[in-house]
């Protein structure tokens, strides 16, 4: 809407300034055609050489000429609001028809005093003064009508006119004065009225001036003071309330429409951390209570416990504590600061794939599975090295979890994007739940089992982590089992991604099978659920 506006601005100027370069040059045309002047003499000083124009230019000439730049003001203002384009419409013609009038008033009362040269003064004063100053106080009066409130003139357009006019009025009543000074009196009259105007009338215009700027600021910024009554008020109370918003487009506007997307952020994370606040309470109630539970029935009933059972099943439920709170804590993490304020690094998802299915296999939840990575030439992404191995880590696991025997691992690249897809023949997930997989603390109806299933955490966090690296995590349609979908904004590795021996590649293992552990690890990782 800015190009529209200045496109009208610089269209609306230029028609102005171009009525008047048609205007001088006719009456310079006509007084070349008129003849040669006369040589000194009384008919020099009583020939009229373009009256007949200077008649037409006054009427109907000027009014043509407003009109002409209305209509191309209208033109230029199709891109905005029907009331925005007829509001500048009317001040482009009502700006430049007084401009007009006031310089066709002056050529009126000057040929008869000088006809031999008024063509060529007209000309002149045209091209150096008069053109140019309708141009820009034309185009100032479309910038300021033009803004996009369809209902009101922005706060900076009603200062600019309240001072315009004022200053306008009052040195026109001036300019009136010293001129019946002039017609009615002596010299004398005319410095009474120059020292009466230096004294009074400058602190009198400026006074004047000032005053009808500050109730015009005064008036305009009566949207600030709503705006900020309603946040005072808002403080203590709910954030669902928002600030009332002007209808114009101007620094008002702006600065209501940025307050009430803040609240609307504000409203979306404080239901978010109260919501986070009730599903962490609620997770951590069980294990605790359950621990204690025990360890309170041991402690009760000492004879005949089995010591080493008790804190064995006590150390896991530890586990699982520390676990969870070690994603609550990332994901805190997560949600207070930004990617891009981290050191990033190019890594090879590829390579990341292969480690991490090479470490799987030998852990208790894959030891009856058959994992497979298949992955083609190298996937470079710019991010967080742990974050995006943790991605990894939480899908893989989430898997590992679900399947009946298979986990197939594919990582491929193409069209900017590098993707992962980690596929398993266990459940799947319904099409009604592949979106609520992703919130927290979710788990499905086949593992609500806390000590199977997790703490529904594992997808929330990949999620977030892809993300925050301008990617996605999806759930992908399936035969049979689950197939989530990673899609990252590759990057330009330099020599990397073409160095020997980084080909097409893959792992491939079973239960027991060899293979070195590749992966860097993240203490504290929970096993995901779904």
């Amino acid at each position: 809407m800015g190009e529209y506006r200045m496109r009208a601005v610089w269209a609306t100027g230029a028609a102005a300034w171009l009525v008047v370069v048609a205007a001088v040059g006719w009456l310079e045309y006509a007084d070349g055609r008129f003849g040669p002047r006369e040589p000194e003499g009384p008919e020099r000083f009583t020939t009229d050489r373009v009256g007949p124009q200077i008649e037409l230019l006054a009427w109907p000439g000027f009014l043509v000429g407003a009109v002409g730049v209305a209509v191309v003001c209208g033109l230029a203002t199709r891109g905005h609001a029907r009331a925005v384009r007829i509001r500048s419409t009317l001040a482009a013609g009502a700006t430049s028809g007084v401009l007009y009038g006031v310089y066709v008033s002056w050529l009126v009362q000057e040929n008869p005093v000088k006809p031999w040269l008024i063509a060529e003064e007209a000309f002149r004063w045209g091209l150096m003064f008069i053109g140019p100053s309708a141009g820009v106080l034309t185009a100032a009066a479309v910038w300021t009508a033009s803004g996009r409130g369809g209902g009101r003139v922005s706060f900076g357009g009603r200062l600019v006119l309240t001072a315009a006019g004022a200053t306008a009025v009052l040195c026109l009543s001036g300019v009136y004065l010293l001129r019946q000074a002039r017609v009615e009196g002596p010299q004398q009259n005319i410095d009474e009225v120059l020292w009466i105007g230096l004294t009074t009338g400058v602190p009198l215009v400026a006074l004047c001036t000032g005053i009808l700027v500050h109730m015009a600021a005064a008036r305009a910024l009566r949207p600030v003071e709503a705006i900020r009554q309603e946040l005072e008020d808002i403080a203590g109370h709910p954030l669902d309330r928002r600030v009332p918003v002007p209808p114009t487009d101007d620094v008002i506007g702006r600065l209501a429409r940025t307050t009430n997307d803040t609240l609307d952020r504000l409203e979306h994370a404080s239901v978010r951390q109260r919501q986070f606040v009730a599903d962490a309470a609620h997770e951590l109630r069980s294990p605790l209570a359950a621990l204690r539970a025990q360890l309170e029935s041991a402690l009760r009933h000492p004879e005949g416990v089995d010591w080493a059972t008790v804190v064995e099943d006590a150390a896991a439920d530890v586990v699982r504590l520390q676990a969870l709170a070690d994603d609550l804590l990332l994901l805190a993490s997560m949600d207070g600061t930004r990617t891009r304020d981290r050191v990033r690094e190019d890594v090879d998802l590829a390579a990341l794939a292969e480690d991490l299915v090479r470490e799987h296999q030998h852990l208790p939840e894959a030891a009856d599975l058959k994992l497979t990575c298949e992955s083609g030439a190298r996937a470079y992404v710019s991010g967080d090295a742990r974050q995006l191995e943790r991605l990894l880590r939480n899908v893989l696991g989430n898997a590992c979890r679900h399947a009946d025997s298979t986990v197939t691992v594919t990582v491929a690249t193409g069209d900017g994007t590098a993707v992962l897809e980690v596929v398993d023949d266990g459940p799947g997930i319904p099409p009604a739940d592949r979106h609520r997989v992703f919130d927290r603390f979710t788990r499905l109806d086949e593992s609500r089992s806390r000590a199977a299933g997790g703490a529904g955490l594992g997808l929330p966090i990949a999620r977030e982590i892809a993300t925050r690296h301008g990617g996605t995590l999806t759930v992908g349609r399936s035969e049979r089992g689950a197939r989530l979908v990673t899609t990252l904004p590759v990057c330009d590795a330099g020599p990397l991604a073409t160095k020997a021996g980084d080909g097409p590649g893959g792992v491939t293992g079973g239960a027991g099978g060899a293979g070195a552990t590749g992966g860097v690890g993240v203490p504290g990782g929970a096993a995901p659920g779904r």
